[in-house]
């Protein structure tokens, strides 16, 4: 007679504080003219790289994630199609800096000053996750062997021997829930504030293992 087995399931959670503060910059604008989109998106970054100096922040430091000119459209009702209006210049940038309060909103306030239309968002994010996913794996692990047991006990059997652990399907990358906050344009503008201030909450992250186990 075969040995009868359980397959269980574990979910491995952590709690762990964020060690770094990404800013997101984006401007949005529309022109009457290609031309003057991209004059007005050259002068912008122009300003910004010389903020970035002002900062003493490496000019590589202010990644472009998006950028674009594009014709603008709108939905005519009357003619029942899409009409061109001008030409719109999306831009998304992003800079990462330790968590300090005083240095983000000097940051802010800076690059803002440079180019006025600028908007931000500040998230907090986990940059050294190599600790993080040991300890959901081990996590998962446990759960799975207290869940197997509570069956087994259950049932009226004894937890056997460990079967196998299928973990090969499952990608252990954490997705961090990254908390945003919308700055006021007064933020973006004039002489740098004290402080944003801000606590950032810890980070959850999870992940999960499947486990086989023999039942006695």
């Amino acid at each position: 007679m075969d040995q009868k087995t359980i397959r269980v399931m574990g979910v491995g959670n952590v709690k762990v504080a964020p060690d770094t503060t990404r800013l997101r910059f984006s401007v949005e604008s529309t022109y009457e003219e290609y031309e003057d989109a991209y004059t007005d998106a050259a002068v912008g970054n122009g300003e910004l790289q010389k903020a970035l100096q002002k900062l003493k922040l490496p000019k590589e430091s202010l990644k472009t994630s998006d950028f674009s000119i594009t014709r603008n459209r709108e939905w005519n009702r009357d003619k029942g199609c899409y009409v061109y209006d001008g030409y719109k210049l999306e831009q998304s940038l992003a800079l990462e800096l330790p968590l300090d309060s005083i240095l983000v909103s000097k940051v802010i306030a800076t690059l803002g000053d440079a180019w006025p239309e600028l908007e931000v968002k500040i998230s907090f994010v986990r940059k050294d996750v190599h600790d993080v996913k040991l300890q959901i794996l081990e996590s998962a692990v446990k759960d799975a062997r207290e869940k197997a047991e509570v069956i087994a006990s259950t049932l009226g059997h004894k937890l056997g021997g460990i079967v196998g652990v299928d973990y090969s399907k499952h990608r252990l990358d954490i997705s961090f829930h990254e908390r945003d906050y919308v700055c006021s344009d007064v933020m973006l503008t004039g002489e740098a504030p004290k402080g944003i201030d801000y606590t950032p909450d810890d980070i959850e992250a999870g992940d999960t293992v499947e486990t086989v186990w023999y039942l006695e």
